[in-house]
């Protein structure tokens, strides 16, 4: 059974009184407990192993344990019967005052304060941060093209798209927050019942915390793609915007995520000049369709075999990247990183997210 973690309690069960109990209490509390338990459904036995990590995270003071309570936490954000302490706004403030200049911490500031509303974001103080920190990052730019675009402030999303241009590189930071998570659902050992409820069914214990970790820093990165798409509607009307259009969609294109890769690819496609040379794109686009299908067919060993999982997860540690990890599993598993020379993509495409 997972661990039921009541720390919340335990400043009450402190404050009361010992009280002498009936030698028949401890089975009949127990029993009802047992049968509690054996009540949950799948999803309540899987929500209560997050939560129970969280609550073992948010004891800690370092950053890394509270950025990933926080992410953790984010399907909990409009639950009344959490507790505020144990909700992003409040595990965040506490990460950015543990390490104020950790850009993994407002990274995912950015991220909560983007999902949460449809108003203008991030928040001011948090974009400072992130151009104070990363300034070189063509990420960070574009959550500053975000919020311009979300106000309707034409000349700051044109200057912000500038800036992106500009930059030497795209990091949307998911290989990193992946990594970071996965560190922190180490608190707890992941029992075999949650694993059942989660219909892993053969999954290693890193197996679960990978996938679980992979859908928690995927839902929480800044949708920083939607503001280049929309800053670049009318790219084929205006040559200098279409330039720094395609000067960011290339920088996506060799980005450290399968995801940013393949929206960077298309929107180069996209953008290119009608009488250009498109060969370097395709050649990028089928490279990246040969690696999204090798390591889908690994998908099942890469949940289910310790060892592979491991070979992930250290290249995930070494590199910070996702593209390191697939790459590293890839040559683990004796799978060329060039595709064969006489190998096309299925002409229906290859689903990256």
């Amino acid at each position: 059974m997972p661990r039921c973690i009541l720390f919340l309690l335990l400043p009450l069960a402190a404050a009361a009184q010992p009280q002498p109990a009936a030698p028949a209490a401890a089975p009949t509390a127990s029993k009802a407990k047992t049968e509690a338990a054996a009540e949950l459904t799948p999803e309540q036995r899987v929500t209560q192993f997050r939560r129970d990590e969280i609550n073992l995270l948010a004891l800690r003071a370092d950053a890394p344990a509270l950025l990933a309570a926080a992410v953790l936490a984010v399907p909990d954000a409009n639950d009344a019967h959490r507790p505020a302490a144990l909700k992003p706004p409040a595990l965040l403030a506490r990460a950015q005052a543990a390490a104020p200049d950790d850009v993994r911490v407002w990274w995912v500031t950015a991220g909560v304060d983007c999902h949460a509303t449809d108003q203008p974001c991030p928040q001011t103080e948090t974009l400072q941060k992130l151009e104070n920190l990363d300034a070189q990052n063509a990420a960070v730019w574009l959550l500053s093209l975000l919020r311009a675009e979300r106000a309707k402030d034409a000349p700051a999303a044109r200057a912000a798209l500038t800036s992106a241009a500009q930059a030497p590189r795209f990091d949307d930071y998911f290989g990193k927050l992946l990594a970071l998570i996965v560190a922190g659902e180490r608190i707890l050992p992941v029992g075999d019942e949650v694993i059942r409820a989660s219909g892993q069914l053969n999954a290693s214990d890193e197996g679960y915390r990978l996938i679980t970790a992979a859908g928690a820093a995927a839902a929480i990165l800044p949708p920083v793609r939607e503001a280049l798409t929309g800053a670049c509607r009318d790219a084929a009307k205006d040559k200098d915007l279409a330039a720094d259009c395609l000067t960011v969609a290339k920088k996506l294109a060799v980005a450290g995520s399968l995801g940013a890769q393949n929206f960077g690819i298309r929107q180069w496609l996209a953008w290119l000049p009608a009488d250009a040379d498109t060969a370097a794109a395709k050649a990028a686009q089928r490279a990246l369709a040969w690696h999204a299908l090798r390591i889908g067919d690994l998908a099942e060993r890469l949940a289910d075999d310790p060892d592979v999982t491991r070979v992930y997860l250290q290249a995930l540690d070494d590199t910070g990247t996702e593209t390191g990890a697939v790459y590293a599993v890839l040559r683990s598993q004796g799978v060329a990183l060039e595709p064969p020379a006489d190998w096309q993509p299925p002409a229906d495409g290859v689903a990256v997210p």
